[in-house]
């Protein structure tokens, strides 16, 4: 068995809403073996996995597998849930697998859904180390295979900290975009956008970071307010340390300067040595030890956000207690096997590390790692308190007196932290620590909130979602208008006119299309940029406030896509384009993955969908948001029956583009106003007009802002370059289009047909990755439509050999008579070549079509064979593409 490709597919995608991976897996001799076939292979699997007695499969209850082994299933499907349980078993929430045979022999595709990525590659290799094993009568220890897992699940996972935060901005439906690798989140899209970084907001102040982070600094300061905090300075040499611990005249803590968690802090020191060995620690962390006075009492931790106390926790050190039969270190063994403690801060509770802080508490105590505790017996480990240490954690938010409460408060506002972790020391906070002598030790900067998560005892906080409701207000979800805009033909077009009737509505607009990435009119990123890495640069624009994502489907095959939900989708149609690509090899195939917009809308959000169209319309049944349909007919059925359930449409009657709602009817404006549409003559432009119309109605424009839209746009050539440009050039009109498919081409030239030349000179191409049946028929469209064809290949072959695609296009032109008014064929692959030997044989009258692949090099073409006469009778620039 070998694994050909893998890849991650991070967003919503075409086979589950989460994220998936995709394999491809050659069973090699194995590829028509049914397990059923296979000796005692059911028996061996679940002697090593034996929770997958109960995965239901497509039985739909416990033992549906089993049964599936028994009466004979392929091992590909075996692989799919072994990968699925093994990430189960390390804590991952996964359910959804599939696996189908593709057309090569013996080749599967396997997806599969995961929550860390790495955790489910690492999962699927060792689910072909089981299937092998069993295969061949080899052992197999599960235990060590989870325990790789894990390792890579604590490696790899977000913190507790910024997890509970991605959970608390599910919880209010606001988006989260990870900023690179680590614990860096965007909350929220464009202009309504939040920053953060474990507890550290985009509102903390950097200066207050540095305070915090400056202990002594802090203990000034605190203490210059009248807040209560222990004696102590500033260490470089051993010999300062034990002169400042006699200048304290009782006992002392010793701690790294600019320490964190705990780490090289000793407590309740005395003695020389004791101090000694304990400075000796702190030089691990610090050249700087901090030296202050130990304070008697418990050690709490409470959690200060946006100047409210959400959380505060009794920290207790690491303990164990004795049996009388193992010695200390067997009892710390025990305690770490619980399945709450882990590596770092994978899980609520830390494994206990026996280092040299441990060892020297139990020194101070004259006990060794192997004394023998009795019965009952309890011996601390630690002085300090950290759960990262080892530490459990007491919830006691509801006990803490009012004055620790303002001290508390005001200790925050003194060191300016929205978000702050305050460590004191008091003998009951239930008491003022004023009079018991209590102190406050440090102010932390980006404080864990894993101890109020997950207390050993009391009421868990959510300490997550008090951070998120102080970066976003009651009513605030961090979303802009999101619309998507799918299909084959017309995409980019609509989405530059949505574009539009947003701008005039007043927003900032970010839009993505195959020709680039534009911020507010200018393109930041040339290039075809439909796929989701260009929607989340447009999404992580703070200056945006609506975004238009052209979504093509390349990108949501490779990637899914690059948001989580639109406010509204819009399917154009749905035409032979693409196929035999990724395993999408009919129509079918095609709307089913294009209707992946519409199924990522939530009930609130609307579908505008072609409803002449019956592939887009039947994608209704796929949504869950609210439908708009369009059509280029007044008395299309799907729109009748849907107004006449009191559902919205976009249509046309008597000339007129209209909007209705059940019985209410509206007219915009009569078609022939559109710019678009050329006073009526580029049809096809009306339905991405409607289409464009239908969103802005979902998104409360005004009716007056889409007119004026509908009117203006087009009228200069920046707004929709590329799409039927429009020129005359000494008595030759010249059409340029990046029509790619049958159905682009054939509407295209039915525009042109309306403009009555003497000829039509049309040089055509397609890429070559389209089908050969596809790049026939593109021919067979302009041998129906023009008298000279000039024939060109892309620059990118796309896997063709050179003048394979211009052979098949020569075939299509030729067959089934479509060419017998065809006067004349010319094969030029060049294609600024085939162009401009279009141009040099026209005549006054003559009308030439240039279907490009790069635009650039045929507008300087033009200006070429202008020379100084250049004029364009129209910058209106529209298109089927």
């Amino acid at each position: 068995m070998e694994i050909k490709s893998m890849r991650a597919i991070e967003g919503k995608n075409m086979y589950c809403l989460h994220p998936v991976i995709v394999l491809q897996l050659d069973l090699g001799k194995y590829s028509d073996c049914y397990t059923n076939e296979l000796q005692q292979f059911t028996e061996g699997l679940l002697k090593i996995v034996p929770t997958l007695r109960e995965h239901y499969c497509s039985r739909g209850r416990p033992g549906g597998f089993v049964e599936r082994l028994r009466e004979g299933t392929l091992l590909g499907h075996v692989v799919e849930h072994v990968a699925l349980e093994l990430q189960y078993l390390v804590g991952s929430k996964v359910v959804y697998g599939q696996t189908r045979l593709l057309k090569e022999p013996g080749l599967y595709q396997i997806v599969l859904e995961y929550e860390v990525k790495e955790v489910g590659f690492l999962a699927i290799k060792l689910a072909l180390g089981i299937v092998d094993a069993v295969l061949n009568g080899r052992t197999w220890k599960l235990e060590d295979g989870l325990n790789k897992l894990n390792k890579v699940k604590a490696k790899f996972s977000l913190g507790p900290s910024t997890q509970a935060i991605v959970d608390a901005c599910r919880e209010r439906n606001i988006p989260v975009l990870p900023l690179g690798e680590g614990s860096l989140l965007q909350l929220g899209y464009g202009s309504k956008q939040r920053r953060i970084e474990a507890t550290i907001t985009q509102n903390t102040s950097c200066i207050a970071v540095d305070i915090a982070g400056d202990k002594l600094l802090t203990k000034n300061l605190l203490a210059e307010a009248g807040i209560p905090v222990p004696k102590g300075n500033i260490a470089k040499s051993l010999d300062q340390a034990l002169l400042q611990a006699k200048k304290i005249g009782k006992r002392v803590t010793v701690k790294p300067y600019n320490g964190n968690q705990g780490k090289g802090v000793s407590l309740n020191l005395q003695s020389p040595q004791e101090i000694t060995s304990a400075f000796q620690i702190a030089k691990n962390y610090s050249e700087k030890i901090l030296i202050e006075e130990y304070i008697e009492g418990k050690n709490y931790r409470v959690l200060v956000v946006g100047n409210k106390i959400v959380a505060a926790a009794e920290r207790i050190p690491t303990f164990v207690v004795g049996d009388g039969k193992n010695s200390i270190r067997k009892l710390i063994e025990i305690i770490n096997e619980d399945p709450r403690r882990g590596f770092g801060h994978e899980k609520p509770l830390t494994k206990i590390k026996i280092d040299p802080e441990l060892i020297l508490v139990l020194t101070k105590r004259g006990l060794t790692l192997d004394y023998i505790p009795s019965p009952g017996e309890r011996i601390n480990l630690r002085e300090n308190c950290n759960i990262s240490s080892g530490g459990i954690a007491v919830d006691v938010t509801e006990e803490v007196h009012p004055e620790n409460a303002e001290l508390i408060l005001r200790a925050v506002s003194t060191i300016g932290l929205d978000v702050a972790g305050v460590d004191l020391v008091t003998l009951d906070i239930r008491q003022p620590m004023e009079q018991q002598g209590g102190a406050i030790i440090e102010i932390n900067a980006a404080p864990g909130i894993r101890m109020h998560l997950f207390p050993s005892q009391g009421t868990a906080r959510d300490a997550g979602k008090a951070i998120v409701d102080s970066m976003f207000g009651p009513e605030e979800d961090g979303r802009i208008p999101v619309v998507a805009v799918t299909g084959t033909n017309g995409k980019t077009t609509t989405t530059r006119l949505i574009a539009n009737m947003l701008k005039t509505h007043g927003h900032l607009v970010g839009y993505t299309t195959s020709t680039g990435i534009y911020i507010d009119e200018k393109c930041i990123l040339k290039g075809d940029n439909t796929g989701p890495l260009s929607a989340k640069t447009v999404l992580r624009d703070s200056r945006v406030t609506a975004a238009v994502l052209e979504t093509a489907r390349g990108g949501m095959l490779r990637n899914g896509l690059g948001y989580d939900l639109a406010q509204v989708a819009v399917v154009t149609n749905i035409t032979e384009d693409h196929l035999g690509q990724y395993n999408i090899n009919t129509l079918e195939d095609l709307a089913m993955l294009k209707s992946l917009v519409v199924e990522a809308l939530p009930p609130t959000g609307y579908a505008i969908l072609n409803a002449d169209d019956p592939l887009v319309a039947a994608m209704a049944r796929r949504t869950k948001a609210q439908v708009i349909y369009f059509s280029r007919h007044p008395q299309n059925i799907i729109v009748r029956r849907h107004l006449g359930i009191g559902g919205k449409g976009v249509f046309v009657s008597e000339g007129q583009v209209c909007i209705a709602q059940g019985r209410d009817f509206q007219k915009i404006l009569p078609i022939k106003e559109i710019a678009l549409t050329f006073n009526g003559q580029a049809s096809y432009n009306t339905e991405n007009a409607l289409a464009a119309t239908g969103a802005a109605w979902a998104l409360n424009i005004e009716v007056e802002e889409m007119a004026k839209s509908l009117r203006n746009f087009g009228l200069e050539r920046w707004h929709n370059p590329g799409r039927l440009e429009f020129y005359e050039i000494k008595g030759v009109k010249i059409i340029v289009d990046y029509g790619h498919n049958p159905a682009g081409l054939e509407e295209v030239f039915k525009f042109v047909q309306s403009l009555q030349g003497n000829c039509i000179r049309g040089v055509i191409g397609i890429p070559g990755d389209r089908l050969d049946t596809t790049i026939r028929k593109a021919g067979q469209v302009a041998a129906r439509c023009c008298q000279w064809i000039y024939i060109k290949e892309d620059r990118d072959l796309r896997g063709r050999k050179p003048g394979e695609v211009a052979q098949l296009l020569f075939k299509g032109a030729m067959s089934g008579g479509n060419g017998k008014h065809v006067q004349g064929i010319n094969i030029e692959l060049n294609e600024v070549a085939a162009f401009e030997c279009a141009l040099k044989d026209s005549v006054p009258g003559d009308i030439v079509v240039v279907f490009y692949e790069e635009l650039e090099p045929i507008l300087q073409s033009i200006a070429r064979w202008a020379g100084d006469s250049l004029a364009k009778t129209s910058s209106r620039a529209a298109s089927a593409n």
